[in-house]
């Protein structure tokens, strides 16, 4: 499922929470339960490219997504655990407990646990399937709120860009990528490669062909083999050999 980005690339040569998001642990928890076996499924067509399938399924994910609010839930003590809903707030909270530091008013002994709400499976699949359909701008404003709820997630970043690419919203590439990877600690050094090269075909939509080198020998620097780095430059070499227009 990871077309849209090469797609992307080649084709270039806040609502309020539902009760149940709002509620207790176990309202969230349920909401949860009853969410996973409709995502499952649209995941499950997703691979195979039913289109007529996930086509279906997307009014009912649709408003299911309409629920969420365009946040990361907030941790919470529910009994004797504090759950974290963010794979990369999780992160934090480990270290500071191996620091034996508080974090966000909850001591270092607290036991924390990881806990998946399918918030951002969900947002991927409403934005996967539009995109799919191409809605371009739906699945836009899906993964930007998908992002609001999971500001690290890696998936829907490098969706989000591909659909950025995919709209030719040049403008918005760069600030975006250098903001994420400035907060960023763990994409693999391929996959960063592939969105400073993204920043470097956006530069060149711009006609920034100083900055468009740059981004593109940077992205090597990191993945030497990085083919959408190899096609920022060969559209430098090919914009610096056109001839005007007459």
């Amino acid at each position: 499922m990871s077309g849209h980005w090469i797609a992307a690339i080649a084709a270039l040569a806040a609502l309020a929470p539902s009760a149940a998001q709002a509620g207790s642990c176990e309202d969230k928890a349920a909401w949860a339960a009853a969410a996973q076996p409709e995502i499952d499924k649209a995941f499950g067509l997703m691979k195979a490219q039913d289109k007529t399938g996930f086509a279906a399924m997307l009014p009912a994910l649709q408003k299911r997504y309409a629920t969420l609010p365009a946040a990361m839930p907030a941790a919470e003590r529910c009994g004797n655990e504090v759950r974290v809903y963010d794979e990369h707030q999780f992160l934090a909270y480990s270290e500071a407990k191996k620091a034996g530091k508080a974090i966000d008013g909850f001591p270092a002994s607290s036991n924390f646990v990881l806990v998946n709400l399918h918030h951002t499976e969900l947002a991927y699949a409403v934005g996967w399937i539009q995109y799919e359909m191409e809605d371009y701008a739906g699945a836009k404003a899906s993964y930007y709120k998908g992002l609001a709820i999971a500001p690290n997630q890696h998936d829907l970043t490098k969706e989000y860009v591909a659909t950025l690419l995919s709209l030719s919203a040049y403008l918005e590439i760069p600030r975006f990528v250098e903001r994420f990877l400035a907060a960023d600690k763990d994409l693999a050094g391929p996959e960063r490669a592939n969105l400073i090269a993204a920043k470097g075909i956006a530069l060149m939509g711009l006609k920034d062909r100083i900055g468009a080198d740059k981004a593109a020998k940077e992205a090597l620097a990191i993945d030497p083999a990085n083919e959408y780095a190899q096609l920022v430059l060969k559209m430098i070499a090919q914009a610096n050999t056109a001839k005007p227009a007459q």
